[in-house]
């Protein structure tokens, strides 16, 4: 049997209807979560990929204006050149990327739109290079120019997106191909080719025929592909955490946090099942709240129960209690969860004092007229307690002959006018049995057998 009482809190019912929503509301949750995340990491990229244009912009003016002793030929004159046409539309792209996320226009299927321009810059600046200078495909490795092509593969890796990042890896290495046969690639160059005869051109030569290009494409595509399983393991993760993260914030508005962070963590079977253990209940509720609410209006009197609230939960937080749930004006709160301690009552009586100490400065501060009274009642014994329901509404319950007694003894501080009850086992439990006196020994109300009741000396 447990003991009820109508709840006060026209807030209740509502909490209980909008558990069910938020199970429902767990999957658009995740998606707006990862959608945000998606845009964050594009933003995040423009600016990576602004700072790394720049970066090649000032390099690529520092070579070809031949700044010092540098003594530039033509050929390198030409490279640089398009190397800081491919750059400037490099941070053009990245440029209206940002624009569009600043004005919230960007949209996921636009990052496609982005690594095919980086892919079309990036075979562009390759074919002008290789034609400034009369040159065939195989030298396409030559180019500085194809040394970009790792490092916006490396940059594109940020977004997460393991589909992006596969059309990205395709993209780019059809397109160099395609430009390689394109401008005449030649599966085996002769050392005339390279324009002398001697071991160090046929040396060069071998270098930029087919075997040499075939494990350069392969070293490419592995890099892609790793880029990509990377990726998939982040979003993976970050799929996990975030839906672990809204599971138990789900749990957490409903569920005492000590039973939320066991129910995530996969002791929901056990606690469905219940079990009994040692317990220490307190309730505390509010003396004459109905007279105070009377002169309060709506706005006042939702304020007024909040800080009574807070002050009730920043004591139990203290003194690790746990906060089995707020009942209009009063609370009933729980030390020994998750597991039973020796100094669960000690904690129980430090816990009461602490309440009533901060009723007495709330009371000082705010100046209330008639003050704020509050009664608390104590007992120790064996309980069941236990989670019930299912996702869509789970409740932590507490039930057994302990609950009704302290109930009873909270209710009994009216009759003795008294702020503060206890049994004697919770006062033997603490060991302070000389710091409180006996007040009555008789049955409580509704009850057969006769219990010793104390108050604090």
């Amino acid at each position: 049997m447990m003991f009820t009482r109508r709840s006060k809190d026209p807030s209740a019912s509502l909490n209980a209807l909008k558990v069910s929503s938020d199970a429902t509301l767990t999957t658009s949750r995740i998606d707006r979560l990862l959608a945000d995340a998606d845009t964050e990491a594009e933003f995040t990229i423009g600016w990576v990929r602004i700072a790394a244009g720049l970066s090649l912009f000032a390099g690529g003016l520092f070579v070809s204006s031949g700044i010092g002793s540098l003594s530039l030929d033509p050929f390198a004159e030409s490279s640089a050149f398009a190397a800081l046409l491919s750059v400037s539309a490099f941070l053009a792209l990245s440029a209206m990327s940002l624009l569009l996320i600043s004005r919230r226009l960007f949209r996921p299927w636009m990052s496609f739109l982005l690594v095919g321009g980086d892919s079309v810059i990036l075979g562009l600046a390759l074919i002008v290079s290789l034609e400034d200078h009369a040159l065939r495909g195989n030298w396409i490795a030559a180019m500085p120019v194809a040394w970009a092509a790792p490092l916006v593969l490396t940059v594109s890796a940020l977004r997460y997106r393991t589909s992006v990042q596969l059309c990205f890896t395709a993209f780019l290495t059809v397109g160099f191909f395609a430009v390689a046969y394109g401008l005449g690639f030649e599966p085996s160059l002769e050392a005339a080719d390279v324009g002398a005869s001697s071991p160090t051109s046929e040396a060069v030569a071998r270098l930029f025929s087919l075997p040499p290009y075939l494990m350069r494409g392969l070293l490419f595509i592995v890099l892609g592909l790793t880029t990509v399983l990377t990726m998939s393991r982040a979003r993976r993760l970050l799929l996990r955490a975030v839906g672990e993260t809204v599971h138990r914030a789900n749990l957490a508005r409903f569920l005492p946090l000590e039973i939320a962070s066991l129910v995530s963590t996969g002791g929901i079977v056990a606690l469905r099942e219940g079990r009994r253990q040692q317990a220490t209940i307190m309730f505390v509720d509010i003396r004459g709240f109905t007279a105070l609410a009377e002169d309060m209006d709506p706005a006042r009197l939702s304020i007024f129960v909040s800080s009574f609230r807070r002050r009730v939960l920043d004591a139990a937080v203290a003194h690790d209690a746990v906060v089995d749930k707020f009942i209009g004006d009063g609370a009933l709160l729980v030390f020994g969860i998750p597991e039973p301690r020796a100094d669960d009552s000690a904690r129980a009586i430090a816990c009461a004092h602490h309440i009533l100490a901060s009723v007495k400065r709330w009371n000082s501060n705010r100046q209330f007229n008639p003050p704020v009274r509050v009664g608390i009642g104590l007992h120790s014994g064996v309980v069941y307690l236990g989670v019930l329901g299912d996702d869509r509404r789970l409740e932590f319950t507490v039930l057994g002959d302990v609950v009704n007694v302290a109930a009873r003894i909270e209710q009994a501080t009216k009759e003795f006018n008294v702020p503060l009850l206890a049994s004697t086992a919770v006062v033997e439990e603490a060991g302070q049995c000389s710091d409180w006196r006996e007040i009555t020994h008789e049955p409580l109300r509704g009850r057969g057998h006769v219990l010793s009741i104390l108050a604090p000396r």
